[in-house]
């Protein structure tokens, strides 16, 4: 007998800029999951260049987020505003009975992600934040060797993400304009599949940026950083967005080195899994490539499908906001190492309030 899908998720969305736009486009790919009742946006621009690009029809459109969940029967809202927007909207969300999935990074403080996930458990609703690099198959398999000591226990873990972003005029491109935009912006991602892939916390992080003399970005759009884990586990990171290298896939070239040889992984390369691939180097034995698993549902797909599940189950989301708060702290510890020249303690920044 066949086992009966969940019911799709009704989503009211909020914020609908060029990135909000294109998650408006991929829900409608997978009926199955959602359907979303209602767009919010507070620049009657943004609704406009909805309705134009994606064919939204103006009745779904609202000016906000009272306005839209008085009109409709959502069951839960999409965060995809500006950062600034995450906490306001989520808070307003949570505190009308709506469950909330929110883009990345979840806020701009841990103070901020602290007020969200405590009116998530006041209206006892689930808060899940989108990490979206987590749902392809050589991240998973990446992780699960890891869990599975498949090569025994983990020495140390090299990572490097190349790509070059740096053609558009800047005079229209608002990403050389972002705030930290590969730490906060970028390396988030990585950040996240640190934990994912070797299931344990940060301790600690150094961080040196740097903003070369034909990068088009206002704030550094390189850096290099060391992030500290139990068991004397090292992470060395690199990253760039003006590098004039091999270009990485998104998700940036692996080497998880272990007792008895080396996991090498890639994955996420411009929204298919086509370059997922994993590959054992097992000592004095030759290279494995390893079988990956086929996922019918992946990057922002394998999140709204994870939070329709968690949802449907009563179950907590695996990148709940509490969840993810390990992931937001690390990427302020890295952005204030790199700002003050010192590694920085991520339990203590989680204590804290950076901005």
């Amino acid at each position: 007998m066949a086992t009966k899908s969940p019911a799709p998720l009704s989503f009211v969305q909020v914020g609908m800029g060029g990135w909000g736009r294109s998650w408006a486009e991929e829900l409608q790919k997978y009926p199955e999951l959602s359907h979303t009742v209602g767009y919010v946006d507070v620049e009657p621009e943004m609704l406009r260049l909805l309705r134009r690009d994606v064919g939204i029809p103006e009745p779904l459109c609202f000016g906000s987020l009272q306005d839209a969940l008085a009109a409709t029967e959502a069951e839960a809202v999409l965060v995809t505003t500006a950062l600034p927007g995450h906490a306001p909207v989520a808070i307003e969300a949570l505190e009308a009975g709506k469950h909330v999935l929110v883009e990345k990074p979840i806020a701009p403080t841990i103070a901020d992600a602290r007020r969200m996930i405590d009116a998530a458990q006041a209206a006892g609703r689930m808060l899940m934040v989108s990490q979206n690099y987590r749902f392809y198959p050589a991240a998973q398999t990446a992780a699960r060797l890891v869990r599975d000591g498949e090569l025994g226990p983990v020495g140390s873990v090299s990572l490097q993400f190349r790509k070059y972003g740096n053609t558009a005029d800047p005079a229209t491109n608002a990403h050389y304009r972002i705030a930290q935009p590969l730490l906060l912006d970028m390396a988030i991602h990585h950040f996240d599949l640190m934990r994912f892939v070797l299931d344990a916390e940060p301790v600690s992080v150094a961080s040196v940026t740097s903003n070369p003399p034909w990068s088009r970005f206002v704030e550094p759009p390189t850096a290099v950083t060391t992030v500290r884990f139990p068991n004397d586990v090292t992470v060395a990171y690199e990253g760039s967005w003006v590098s004039s290298g091999r270009p990485t896939t998104w998700a940036g070239d692996w080497r998880v080195e272990c007792e008895q040889g080396a996991i090498e992984w890639t994955g996420r390369d411009d929204l298919t899994t086509d370059s997922d691939r994993v590959l054992i180097r097992r000592l004095g034995k030759k290279p494995q490539e390893v079988k990956l698993p086929a996922m019918d549902r992946f990057d922002r797909a394998g999140s709204v499908r994870e939070f329709r599940d968690a949802i449907r189950e009563g179950r907590s989301p695996v990148t709940s906001g509490e969840a993810n708060l390990g992931t937001l702290a690390l990427t302020l510890a890295a952005i204030e190492a790199s700002i003050t020249g010192r590694p920085q303690d991520v339990a203590a920044m989680l204590d804290g309030d950076a901005a």
